[in-house]
This record gives C-alpha cells, sequence and structure tokens, in this order.
C-alpha cells in the first residue's frame, strides 16, 4: 500500500492547521486508493484519534528516520512553514525533515505551502540549498511563487494551487450545529460580527481600536463573538479585547474542533479577523471579511477573494477600521455572492495538490 509521511503544524490545536491536515488525507485518499499516513504531530495521540492516522512526535528523529525509510513520499505542508519572521526554528526543523528525506532517497512533495517572509541569511540559503533538491511543489498564492523565484528556488516545478483548507467538502459546514452552538451561549437573532485576534509581539494597540470597534457594533443593534483558532493562545487575548470594550461581548472560549468552528463561523454577518484561516473559514461561508494584517499571507488571501487589502496590526486605527466595516455591512448582498464564486474556483485549484501528490507517488510524469 502506498504510504507518506506528512510534515507540518500538527497537533498544536490550532484549528486552521488541523483543517489543512484533513483537507490534505480527504483529498489525498480519495486520489490514491488504500492510502496509509504517517502525521508528525505535536501531540501524537490527538492526531492519532482525530484523524483516524499513525502519529508520531515531530522532535523524535529517530522514529522520524524509521518512517521515512518505510515511506513511498515525503508531504511538507500545509501552511506557511517557510517564514523566520517568528524566528530561524521554523525553516530549520521543516528543512531538517526534508533533507532527512532526501538523504534516504525518498522524493518530496510540498503540498500547498505559503513561502515567506524569509528575512535572514541563514533561512534564504538553507531554502536555496534544500527546496531545489525537491521533487516537486504547489504554492497557495502567485505571491509565493514569486518569492520562491526570489530567493533562488528554479529547480522543480511550482504550481499555483490554493490553501489545502479551501478544499474541504461543502458539506463540512453544518450552520444548524453552529446555531445550536450560539444559542448555548446566549446569543439571539441580532447581527452577529465574529473578531478573531492573535497575540503578536509585545503589540498592544490594535487590542483596544479593536474594542472600539467592537462597541461601535454593539451601539448598533450588533451582536460581537471573539473567535479564537488557536487553543489556548488566542483566547487570553481574545478576552483581553474584550476586557477593553464599554459594551458585553461574547468570547467562544470552549475547545471545539475545526468542524465545529466552521459550523459557528457560516452563521456569521460580518469576519474581522487576523487569522488566516478565520478569514478562509468565514470566506467559505460567504461572509464579507475585514482583515488585520500581521503577516503577508492575510493580504494574499483577501486578494484571492477580492476583498479590500487587510489594515496593518502596526499601524491599526479606529477610523479606517470602521470605514472598512461599514462598506462591508453595507455591501453585504453584493459581497456575498463574490466571494462564494471565488471560493468555489479556488476549492478547484486546491484539489489539484492532491492531483500531482498522487501523480508524483504513483512515479507517473
Amino acid at each position: 500500500m502506498p504510504r507518506v509521511v506528512i510534515s507540518g503544524y500538527y497537533g498544536f490545536h490550532n484549528n486552521g492547521d488541523e483543517a489543512m491536515l484533513y483537507a490534505i488525507l480527504s483529498a489525498l485518499g480519495r486520489r490514491v486508493p488504500r492510502l496509509e499516513a504517517v502525521v508528525l504531530s505535536r501531540d501524537p495521540a490527538y492526531t492519532a484519534e482525530a484523524f483516524g492516522v499513525e502519529s508520531i512526535p515531530r522532535h523524535d528523529l529517530n522514529r522520524i528516520w524509521r518512517a521515512l525509510q518505510g515511506a513511498d513520499l515525503l508531504i511538507s505542508g500545509g501552511g506557511g512553514l517557510l517564514q523566520d519572521v517568528t524566528g530561524p526554528k521554523s525553516i530549520l526543523y521543516y528543512l531538517g525533515i526534508v533533507q532527512m528525506a532526501r538523504m534516504l532517497g525518498k522524493p518530496v512533495f510540498f503540498y500547498g505551502q505559503g513561502i515567506g517572509p524569509v528575512r535572514t541569511a541563514l533561512g534564504k540559503g538553507l531554502i536555496r540549498l534544500v527546496v531545489n533538491s525537491v521533487n516537486m511543489i504547489t504554492v497557495r498564492d502567485v505571491e509565493s511563487k514569486r518569492e520562491l523565484e526570489r530567493l533562488g528556488v528554479t529547480a522543480p516545478p511550482v504550481y499555483v494551487t490554493a490553501d489545502p483548507a479551501l478544499g474541504l467538502s461543502e458539506d463540512m459546514v453544518r450552520p444548524e450545529r453552529g446555531g445550536e452552538i450560539l444559542r448555548g451561549l446566549g446569543l439571539g437573532a441580532a447581527p452577529l460580527a465574529g473578531i478573531s485576534v492573535r497575540p503578536w509581539k509585545n503589540f498592544e494597540e490594535y487590542k483596544r481600536v479593536l474594542a472600539v470597534v467592537a462597541d461601535r457594533l454593539v451601539d448598533r443593534g450588533w451582536q460581537v463573538l471573539f473567535v479564537p483558532m488557536h487553543y489556548p493562545a488566542d483566547v487570553e487575548v481574545c478576552r483581553q479585547v474584550a476586557g477593553h470594550m464599554q459594551n458585553p461581548a461574547c468570547v467562544f472560549a470552549d475547545r471545539v474542533d475545526f468542524r465545529e468552528l466552521l459550523s459557528v463561523v457560516a452563521n456569521l454577518d460580518l469576519a474581522i479577523g487576523m487569522r488566516l484561516h478565520f478569514l478562509i473559514f468565514s470566506a467559505m461561508a460567504g461572509v464579507p471579511l475585514v482583515g488585520v494584517s500581521y503577516d503577508p499571507k492575510v493580504d494574499r488571501f483577501l486578494k484571492l477573494v477580492g476583498m479590500p487589502p487587510a489594515h496593518d496590526v502596526g499601524g491599526l486605527r479606529a477610523e479606517p477600521l470602521w470605514r472598512a466595516v461599514e462598506a462591508s455591512i453595507n455591501g453585504r448582498e453584493q459581497i456575498r455572492p463574490k466571494i462564494l464564486a471565488r471560493v468555489a474556483g479556488l476549492r478547484r485549484e486546491a484539489l489539484v495538490s492532491a492531483e500531482l501528490a498522487g501523480a508524483l507517488l504513483e512515479k507517473k510524469p
């Protein structure tokens, strides 16, 4: 039976990354019958139970080596693995796994990755050295392909597809289940705005700005729900923003899996988000988006779905952000079909990654 090892940011209880893993496993399973997968995870017991796969600790190099020895392919991805904004460890780790596979003569496929930012000489040199040795690459946006070109990656074929999570089937979204969860939180029939924030460096002002905008929404008859994507890291910062507000708001502090989170997001009337996959989940439901960018990947996705550029987290101001919120509210009826049409195209593109990985696994041209 075909056997793959999958390396990514898995087992950290980040719902965006867990959604990508599910989407990759589902798409590959349809493309390659009887596929066996071994997932490198920070929480192997959780990953094995949640996804029905074999899972091993992501830092147990002996077990990873043995898993790669028995594999037909290493899949690296999806997501923004090759960046050094948060430090050099990400590039060192993920390219280290790639290098182990290449030492064993195993083919390597980059699956729906977002590339950059890469700012250090070490990061740039490692990417140029190691990534040129892989067999095939798919990236989630054209800017990532250009970034690889700037970094000197010229050997493997590079295809622009889409974020793997966009390949989730539409029946994964169950608005009725999300409605039950929201009623359990005491939220009623008034328009609902979801806000997703994350901690970022030592920045504090963005929290106060988001609180001002959230208060204005409540003053105009809206309900505000803070939606953590990464547990527990995002819960505290969501509570901090809510604590700056003058009006009451709800923090969805329960730990749920990405399926339930998708279903909650499907009930939103407006999404204001820092987290990329919160914006992706919202777009999949046709929800108007307002982005707050801490990373180019947020701006890149908003461009893909035809929404205005994000507001930079470092210089966030209440008035420009509020104008963007008002524009999204006033244009909801026009925005929804536009986003859904863009997402339908991106869903098809996301599934191309599985087709290409399957062809490589089968050693077809």
